[in-house]
């Protein structure tokens, strides 16, 4: 019987970064997925620069459109630019971007298997066993990269009351002229979250988002949105997410079984983003996995210690998306200073740090309130 090193359940961005990594250093990698690429996936497709910078290879072949701005709108009558001397975000499609990633990796030497579900898994002090349904598969260790219904984190026991939701939908609009229009981000229409705006070079990707679930979003208002912003209410490719969080409240503790990317609640509550964190995650367990085989050395501490600065700044990121949500108002105003604007746009771009959330939330909490916050 093959005895892999490492089974990875889940071949989107979390677990080909694993796959990728693994394979790369010479180990063997099984990749399962129940899709066959390219598939479709809801997301809105940016690729932050410190997502560029995280991946281990040039994804230029698909990239629509670098982006320099910023439009933050508090309504109607309330709009920021923020604007930066070079691009900090580039757009992507999710089912061309996860293709190409998943074909990187199966030429790093990943072997690829479609299955149709997990019915069961047993953990021992040697390895994993995983059951399909059809075969038994055995690995010395088991990433569940398998999203938010992750069937790893089920079957294994490793879910609880550090997880929590919010949910995403979207739609593309056709649009000429796509490459003139800003990153928007529209605090409006939504509490707890917000509607967006992202230009693809030939079409609008534009969607809202709710991270704490407060919010009924479905394809009746995505539809009013969409009416208010383009004047038109026709919704393509409409596609929903529910997201992933609570990575900053859990403590991995087992041996043998680690979990990455939506599957281990690696979103970032305060503005959605999951792709870096995905990548970041799914490598931090293949290094864990990798020193683990080379020195004998226990996975889960490596794992611990290398999402330990992950958490700290999705826990960051936690905090501000209750406080900025909560005061909207008085946010907004903070973002208003041109400081704050480069510091808000350097963060999106190259990582939310607890020191710097820490000195905004001072600076946000000395603002005088006026009538609204």
């Amino acid at each position: 019987m093959q005895i892999w090193d490492a089974i990875v359940v889940g071949a989107g961005p979390a677990g080909c970064a694993a796959a990728y990594d693994l394979a790369s250093a010479g180990h063997k990698v099984l990749l399962l997925d129940r899709a066959e690429f390219p598939r479709q996936k809801a997301c809105a497709g940016g690729l932050t620069l410190k997502t560029i910078k995280a991946l281990r290879y040039s994804v230029d072949p698909v990239v629509r459109q670098q982006i320099a701005t910023m439009r933050i709108e508090r309504d109607q009558e309330q709009s920021l630019l923020v604007r930066r001397k070079m691009p900090y975000c580039s757009m992507t499609v999710r089912a061309e971007l996860d293709d190409y990633c998943f074909r990187q990796t199966l030429r790093a030497g990943a072997r690829f298997q479609r299955i149709d579900r997990l019915q069961s898994i047993e953990a021992t002090e040697d390895g994993v066993s995983v059951n399909t349904g059809s075969e038994t598969l055995t690995g010395r260790y088991l990433i569940g990269a398998d999203g938010i219904h992750s069937q790893v984190r089920q079957l294994s026991g490793l879910g609880g009351e550090w997880f929590y939701k919010g949910f995403a939908l979207e739609t593309t609009v056709a649009c000429a002229d796509a490459a003139s229009h800003d990153l928007t981000f529209d605090l409006e229409p939504i509490r707890d979250g917000y509607g967006w705006v992202f230009p693809k070079a030939d079409h609008l990707n534009i969607g809202l988002y709710c991270w704490s679930g407060r919010e009924k979003i479905d394809r009746s208002r995505l539809a009013g949105y969409l009416l208010h912003r383009n004047g038109t209410d026709a919704c393509e490719d409409v596609l929903g997410q529910y997201v992933g969080f609570g990575a900053a409240q859990h403590r991995p503790a087992s041996e043998r079984i680690f979990l990455v990317g939506d599957a281990g609640g690696f979103v970032d509550p305060l503005t959605g983003e999951g792709i870096y964190f995905a990548i970041a995650s799914g490598q931090a367990a293949a290094a864990a996995i990798h020193e683990a085989i080379q020195y004998g050395s226990a996975a889960s501490k490596g794992f611990a210690k290398e999402t330990g600065k992950l958490r700290s700044d999705l826990a960051a990121a936690g905090s501000g998306a209750r406080w900025f949500y909560s005061h909207l108002d008085r946010g907004y105003k903070l973002l208003s200073f041109p400081l704050l604007q480069k510091a808000v746009l350097r963060a999106f771009a190259n990582g939310v740090s607890v020191a710097w959330l820490a000195g905004v939330v001072k600076h946000w909490q000395r603002l005088p309130i006026d009538s609204k916050g």
